[in-house]
């Protein structure tokens, strides 16, 4: 065998192309892992775009737990047949292509990733997955749980015991693990998204309350104290105009007096573009708003440590890699409850 079937990004197609290629062989320092699981993301759909001038072809996919199957020169402490979480991330590669960040070096964002039957990555990137830990979850701490707890723990400054009052905004396949990451903590947590299943579902993994938008807006503008909305942080998994305006809403009254610990926005998410906010506002109630991306290869270790103690159990769907496209589509579409993934080798549904 030495080829094998891949998702492949194309330059100017909004779909990824399933193809045969060759087998990757690990270099020194290197792995070759078969792909167990690789999880479908939302920044996957934002870089399938028409306009995206990106004239690199290479495998889609960074979000990956795989089995040990080779290794290269110079390769200690990996064990054939063990499964490994990948941790990749380049902070500043060399390609800077207009609209993509700078990490466009990175396992699935310009390098060779896990849509595909087999992926080569660094020994040093490899994470073990600890035991009875299913692939299709142990995959999500790699990219959607390793963000979550960077923005829950790292920025947002969470802790075990804590009884601040939390809005997760968002409840979609980050927003759901951070509603349990949060409440495992001890925060009393409430959600906001504008999709009823997603409310649902943040009430069953234990928010107090979950909201529409306008609710929050209406509650937010009451004049009435005893109705007044207040939560010491927001953590933003959408990141648009509504949500930042409401995010600050919500957290203002913290900052009425020097004495009192204003309140703190930590932006996640990818949905929003320019977005437009009231200096004077923000320097009065001396509001913090941090943002948040990916996370460390400790933060990885810490996330599938929450996994294997079942603090967060992630709502996970798996689909064939063949589906691939087809589970980007439900993505675009709102239509995917919790996250997704592909798994390579699994037979096709049935149309």
């Amino acid at each position: 065998m030495t080829t094998m079937r891949a998702a492949v990004f194309h330059n100017g197609l909004t779909s990824l192309v399933l193809q045969e290629i060759p087998i990757p062989r690990p270099g020194p320092k290197q792995v070759l892992l078969k792909v167990a699981a690789a999880g479908v993301c939302h920044s996957d759909t934002l870089l399938l775009s028409d306009t995206l001038n990106d004239p690199r072809k290479y495998v889609f996919g960074h979000e990956n737990a795989g089995y040990a199957v080779e290794l290269g020169k110079d390769v200690e402490n990996i064990e054939i047949g063990k499964l490994y979480a990948i941790w990749d991330i380049v902070a500043h590669g060399p390609h800077q292509i207009p609209g993509l960040p700078p990490f466009a070096d990175s396992i699935g964002i310009g390098e060779n990733g896990g849509f595909a039957e087999f992926i080569v990555a660094d020994a040093s990137d490899l994470v073990p997955v600890p035991a009875d830990l299913r692939p299709e979850v142990a995959a999500l701490a790699a990219d959607s749980l390793i963000t979550v707890y960077n923005a829950v723990h790292n920025r947002a400054g969470l802790r075990p015991g804590t009884k601040q009052r939390v809005l997760i905004y968002g409840v979609g396949g980050l927003g759901h693990q951070a509603v349990q990451l949060a409440k495992s903590y001890g925060a009393t947590v409430f959600a906001c998204d504008i999709k009823a299943s997603a409310r649902e579902l943040a009430l069953s993994l234990g928010a107090e309350q979950a909201f529409q938008p306008t609710e929050l807006t209406s509650l937010t503008s009451s004049t009435d104290e005893s109705k007044n909305f207040q939560v010491d942080i927001v953590i933003d998994f959408v990141s648009n105009q509504q949500s930042f305006t409401i995010d600050q809403a919500v957290v203002k009254g913290h900052g009425n007096s020097l004495q009192e610990t204003p309140g703190t926005i930590v932006m996640v998410g990818l949905f929003g573009d320019n977005l437009s906010f009231n200096i004077f506002e923000l320097l009065i109630f001396r509001t913090n708003v941090l943002t948040s991306l990916y996370g460390t290869k400790d933060d990885l270790k810490a996330s599938l440590a929450l996994l294997a103690e079942g603090a967060v159990k992630p709502v996970v769907s798996a689909a064939p890699l063949e589906e691939v496209n087809k589970v980007l589509d439900e993505l675009r579409a709102g239509r995917v409850t919790g996250r997704m993934v592909v798994v390579p080798g699994m037979k096709a549904t049935k149309a």
